[in-house]
């Protein structure tokens, strides 16, 4: 083969060995994103026990998720460039090597600051395991069970995130800090051996080809790289420092400056890290405002809610926990239907259709919240779970099938920076809309103290901040539906 096959799926699964081979790849790229997942939660509940082992404060050890998130989002759209070059395998196995010599480094660090770099490492091998593995699947699957296979992926994802906290609680509880991280490496392994068997070879390059692909966008790896990730930290720590102090406002500078001069760059590189004519397909463009709408609801309500349950009906945080997992324990069930579903009819119906539930269960939510129980934050969580568990498949959908074939790795990249950007995002702003709604001379830092027994004035400013979450999903729906009434998402050449 002297070319790269660009023909899409590889198997039809119609026979028994076939689906057993689809079944295999499908496992090993949802497995992948379960444990990418898994470990940026994973960390949360053995913070205090970090900080008390390496004598630090809470800023120095919050630097351990922090430096994961940065290193993972601003080095998704450089692997997904690399996908697309290099091959899906070699990106995906080769994330999989890094992300275990970045845990085993991680479980072995004696001091802070190297178990922060251990996790820039696990962070950059994060980024091309996700990449790589959710390009794969339009690339090796037919077209009929995509919507499926990105299901399962879905699943996965709201695994790792249900399960990371309490397994890092329990790992640091019965065993040691050490072992959230030193787990992965045998578990990577095997992970590892089952995706080299899984995973077709990549096709053989003709010199020609290689040659050409020699000549790598570094100067845009850099923008994009600094970039991305000082817009991530500006958003991380905004809230706390303040989004007018003057170091978030320093890297928020920095970050304009920087995407402005990577997309200046890009329109004039022969080969960019980020192809920017995939933006003029209308329906993909719009499909990731959909992502980014709908990850900014998602996010900002969940950042909410435990501040509802204990401000205002004086829940404990373990009951709080079991509250919150209604959208977990609703959603997984609902995932793989909807990613069949989505192989059948319109992905971008669905998503419309998802949407919809979303507007209506922030807007029920914000008009019920008030009422005795925990009915309305139940009915919330359900109803949220439902409309996400449609949304997440056929979207993942969408966005990869309406790519270009030779920019699955790039539109992949972009898909989850928009991603991991819109619930950054989210956050901030529902925080910010709920403490500009406070009354005055309320401090949000007093909350915790007496938020219950100021549950009344309290409450207009949950409904305020949900009523905004209304209008992001009213947005997202808008852009979905605008987006075009083409049904046929058969892969552009």
């Amino acid at each position: 083969m002297n070319a790269p096959d660009t023909t899409g799926a590889i198997l039809n699964g119609n026979t028994l060995a076939e689906k057993r081979k689809l079944r295999r790849i499908v496992f090993s790229i949802a497995f992948a994103v379960f444990m990418v997942r898994l470990d940026s939660y994973i960390v949360n509940i053995s913070l205090p026990t970090l900080a008390r082992f390496f004598k630090v404060g809470t800023g120095e050890v919050s630097w351990v998720i922090l430096s994961y998130l940065l290193v993972m989002t601003g080095s998704t759209l450089i692997f997904g460039k690399l996908v697309d070059r290099v091959g899906l395998k070699k990106i995906f196995l080769r994330g999989y090597g890094l992300f275990i010599v970045g845990s085993l480094l991680c479980g072995l660090a004696p001091s802070i600051l190297l178990l922060d770099a251990a996790r820039c490492l696990q962070g950059a091998g994060g980024a091309m395991m996700i990449t790589g593995g959710m390009a794969s699947i339009p690339h090796y699957l037919p077209p009929q069970i995509t919507g499926w296979a990105f299901g399962i992926c879905s699943l996965a994802n709201s695994l790792g995130i249900m399960v990371g906290a309490p397994l890092g609680g329990i790992i640091t509880g019965f065993f040691s800090w050490e072992w959230i991280f030193l787990i992965n490496v045998p578990v990577g392994i095997l992970a590892i051996v089952i995706g080299r068997k899984s995973l077709p070879p990549d096709p053989v390059l003709s010199p020609a080809i290689k040659e050409q692909r020699l000549h790598f966008d570094f100067r845009g790896a850099i923008l994009s790289f600094i970039g991305t990730s000082t817009l991530v930290f500006s958003l991380s720590v905004g809230k706390d420092m303040g989004f007018f102090s003057p170091m978030i406002l320093t890297t928020l500078a920095v970050s304009v400056a920087a995407l402005t001069g990577f997309f200046i760059m890009e329109k004039k590189t022969a080969d960019p890290i980020l192809n920017l004519a995939v933006f003029r397909i209308r329906e993909f463009s719009m499909a990731i405002a959909t992502t980014a709408l709908a990850m900014m609801l998602l996010a900002g309500g969940n950042f909410l809610v435990p501040f509802y349950l204990e401000l205002l009906k004086g829940l404990s945080p373990e009951h709080v926990g079991a509250v919150v997992m209604v959208y977990s324990l609703v959603y997984m069930p609902i995932g793989p239907y909807a990613g069949r579903l989505s192989d059948r009819i319109s992905p971008r119906r669905l998503c419309t259709i998802a949407m919809v539930l979303a507007f209506f269960a922030c807007l029920l939510f914000a008009l019920t919240l008030s009422l005795p129980g925990l009915i309305p934050v139940v009915g919330y969580l359900s109803l949220l779970a439902v409309s996400y568990a449609l949304f997440f498949p056929a979207n993942n959908h969408l966005v990869m099938a309406l790519a270009p074939v030779d920019s699955q790795g790039s539109a992949s990249a972009i898909y989850m920076t928009v991603m991991n950007l819109g619930m950054l995002l989210g956050v901030c702003l529902f925080e910010g809309t709920f403490a500009q709604s406070l009354p005055e001379g309320m401090p949000i830092q007093d909350l915790h103290r007496d938020g219950v027994a100021r549950a009344p004035q309290l409450t207009g400013a949950f409904q305020t901040a949900f009523i905004a979450g209304a209008c992001f999903s009213l947005l997202a729906f808008l852009m979905s539906f605008l987006s075009g009434r083409r049904t046929s998402i058969s892969r552009r050449q």
